[in-house]
């Protein structure tokens, strides 16, 4: 039993490495490296320890949490997204755009803590929470993991579930809703990622039955 599980292992890591129809930084050589990096990395960093020995470790570490999880979790394409381009300077321009990106995100996390803690403290309460829901423009699967947890992570507004381009997020308040249907945080996502969209419109989820999982 044990033997064929592994056997299955071996077959789905054969085939991801020798995948004829990648191209550019899709090839899996490089998404290894650069996995492999990221992950001893790390390890460094959280051990502080710089001997040649532990880097070794690190790496095997990495190498081998690697190829579990590409020969369990990785599918093949992913299911209703598109491929991202796999020119290098795609990538390259991605990244860069990703780490202007997340000062504006720490910033906008800093000013909807604001508004909660005024909802918080109002005698009056002032909320009014809601469940919306729309269908994102954003093409691959990055793009929209990005966007829902940036709506996840500001205070207020919660991304209750992402079902390939079906979003349903939660809103404290009306405020935060607002935020939601101008498409703020979508049309930096979209930026970051080199897509050009419209923001969809929201629709308001007000019973159970609505909510289709």
């Amino acid at each position: 039993m044990l033997h064929a599980q592994l056997e299955t292992v071996r077959i789905a890591l054969r085939m991801r490495w020798h995948d004829s129809n990648a191209r550019g930084w899709h090839r899996p050589v490089f998404r290894w490296l650069a996995y492999i990096v990221l992950l001893a990395g790390l390890w460094v960093a959280l051990s502080g320890r710089l001997d040649g020995l532990f880097l070794a470790m690190g790496i095997i570490s990495a190498t081998a949490v690697l190829s579990v999880t590409e020969a369990i979790f990785r599918p093949g394409d992913p299911v209703g997204f598109e491929r991202p381009p796999a020119r290098f300077s795609w990538l390259a321009g991605t990244v860069f755009r990703l780490v202007i990106y997340f000062p504006l995100l720490l910033r906008d996390i800093a000013v909807a803590n604001v508004h909660v803690v005024h909802l918080v403290l109002n005698p009056r309460m002032p909320i009014s929470p809601s469940l919306v829901e729309f269908e994102s423009p954003l093409r691959t699967e990055a793009s929209n993991a990005v966007l829902a947890n940036s709506i996840t992570l500001t205070p207020g507004t919660v991304t209750v579930d992402m079902s390939a381009n079906r979003f349903i997020v939660h809103c404290i308040s009306e405020t935060m809703r607002q935020e939601i249907q101008e498409g703020v945080l979508l049309k930096r996502v979209a930026h970051v990622f080199g897509e050009k969209v419209e923001v969809p419109k929201l629709r308001n989820l007000t019973s159970a039955e609505e909510v289709k999982w």
